[in-house]
């Protein structure tokens, strides 16, 4: 019986920082600032919009500011299917979502016709 006790507790303590340390990574990814690493990851974290696959990447990040354009492979993408998932909005022919947080504002503008996708991430509190 202490045996199984002994496993249960160590099965739970196992499981315990295995849970800690996913924490800690997404937390670390969500407060990552840079074009380096975790960019896309960083910019889905907060803006809840998928990037998908990608032929093209540009990113600037400088002053609590980060612009990172993307140009969506259309080979692999269902643009149509895109817009829906991520609730994007259509105004005036380009399709927007934007959101103030109180860890950051963002503004993440869709171009269909030229399959370019521009986040703009402003973060706060850092």
């Amino acid at each position: 019986m202490k045996k199984l006790l002994l496993g249960i507790a160590l099965i739970g303590l196992l499981t315990l920082i295995l849970y800690g340390s996913l924490h800690a990574f997404g937390r670390y990814i969500y407060n990552t600032q840079s074009c380096e690493r975790f960019n896309i990851d960083n910019i889905e974290l907060r803006t809840g919009v998928n990037i998908p696959d990608v032929t093209s990447t540009e990113c600037t990040c400088e002053n609590n500011k980060k612009i990172s354009k993307f140009t969506i492979d259309t080979d692999k993408v269902d643009l149509d299917h895109y817009i829906s998932k991520n609730k994007l909005t259509l105004v005036n022919e380009l399709y927007i979502k934007e959101n103030d947080t109180k860890n950051s504002t963002y503004k993440v503008t869709f171009n269909k016709n030229a399959a370019e996708l521009i986040v703009d991430l402003i973060y706060k509190n850092n």
